[in-house]
């Protein structure tokens, strides 16, 4: 993999630490380590942990007994909540059975799941398409099954976790561009695309963190110059861009023919699950190889029968993809406005730059005292010192609350 080196803020402890780990047994050895590490996180402002969170409504949940407006959702179109996508859920349930079972190439592949197939390949306007049991599993499933150790990638630096990690497990030689960054990316195609049998390059259309777009259209002209594809993670985009809700490519103009196009259930769509739409040879060969969708059971019927309810109502809400955007501009003015940095761009993921993982907690845990929910995010979900509020916007949102979050923002920073 090619990047550049960073340093470890565990390492310089490293040799004390197996100095005292040889005086221990293998197995508590083992526990310590974990203890340590676990308490150097901690000590960085890093540590995760679950908390319990109720969802109340489009726009509001209890967090830890706490009720405030939810503004770390991606339900964008407040689907999730969408009376004809829950009643088809329960009625499903009244039909058949809960879960499927087994795996689509067993017995998990019910009449229900065709028949989302078949919407999600209508909806795509492709010839055929396969479903994923979440996101994750789409794009790690994909790029493995795409690429091997014989070809090479070219990976924006802010990808998703999951097209990262397909992109090790396809053995591939890695080439890491700066986020964006085109001129970069042509320079390293120039030196490293003669290196693999089949190239791609990797990239979110909407990238899950800072919410700023994909330079697609050079994405696509470097496609096609150099004789390569892309790996596009529609995760966030689908539903948002395009006059149908199909995504960035639809939204841009840019051709397909070059593009595996990997999209969600999971965000816009208010279900679960995550699908690749194009060529039946695509999709035949992904049935075969992607190891994700052959060992994973498939998901549950109503789930199954909700993100068909779901793509046949996100196609028409043209005016509600308008609004959003015009939403989330107008946050982004407004808090700019009281000087916080913020994330360019017109997607619903808005972020605000703190830096300090410390600090980015402790406004976090502020806001949800005054009444509102914006998530930290911290490293290594963002690079170092590059730790932000998320701030995720939805329809439902009314133009209060949001004034609610901007003057919350005002008071906590």
């Amino acid at each position: 993999m090619i990047q550049p080196a960073k340093s470890n803020p565990i390492s310089q402890s490293a040799h004390q630490e197996r100095q005292i780990l040889t005086d221990k047994s293998s197995h508590s050895a083992f526990w310590l380590h974990l203890e340590r590490a676990l308490e150097v996180r901690r000590t960085q402002g890093l540590h995760r942990q679950c908390a319990i969170s109720h969802p109340l409504g489009p726009t509001t949940i209890s967090r830890n007994g706490v009720v405030a407006i939810n503004f770390g959702a991606n339900d964008y179109f407040g689907l999730s909540w969408h009376p004809d996508v829950r009643r088809a859920a329960f009625e499903s349930t009244q039909l058949k059975n809960f879960g499927s079972g087994a795996s689509p190439l067993v017995s998990g592949h019910t009449p229900e799941h065709s028949k989302l197939v078949c919407a999600i390949a209508d909806f795509e306007e492709t010839e055929n398409a396969i479903v994923f049991s979440s996101g994750y599993a789409a794009n790690v499933g994909t790029v493995a099954a795409l690429a091997s150790k014989e070809d090479v990638i070219f990976s924006d630096s802010l990808n998703h976790a999951s097209l990262i990690d397909g992109c090790r497990l396809s053995r591939s030689q890695i080439v890491i561009y700066p986020h964006c960054d085109m001129a970069a990316l042509r320079e390293l195609i120039r030196q490293y695309r003669h290196r693999g049998r089949f190239a791609f390059i990797a990239s979110d259309s909407v990238f899950s963190m800072d919410g700023d777009l994909a330079p697609l259209l050079e994405i696509n002209a470097f496609c096609h110059e150099f004789d390569m594809q892309c790996l596009l993670d529609e995760a966030h985009a689908t539903g948002v861009y395009g006059t149908n809700g199909r995504g960035l490519a639809e939204h841009v103009g840019a051709s397909r023919e070059r593009i595996v196009s990997v999209g969600t259930l999971s965000k816009a769509l208010g279900c679960v699950g995550g699908f690749v739409a194009g060529p039946s040879v695509l999709i035949e060969w992904l049935t075969n190889h992607a190891r994700s969708f052959v060992y994973s059971t498939a998901s549950t019927i109503p789930n199954v029968a909700a993100a068909c309810k779901a793509i046949s109502l996100i196609r028409g809400m043209r005016s509600e993809r308008i609004e959003l955007a015009r939403k989330a501009v107008g946050l982004r003015s407004s808090l700019a406005g009281l000087g916080f940095e913020v994330g360019r761009g017109d997607s619903p993921i808005v972020p605000v730059y703190i830096s300090d993982a410390r600090r980015v907690m402790e406004l976090s845990n502020r806001l949800l005292q005054a009444g509102v929910f914006v998530p930290a995010i911290r490293p290594p979900t963002v690079p170092e010192n590059r730790s932000l509020l998320r701030i995720s916007l939805s329809i439902e949102h009314t133009a209060e609350e949001i004034g609610r979050l901007v003057e919350a923002l005002a008071s906590a920073g």
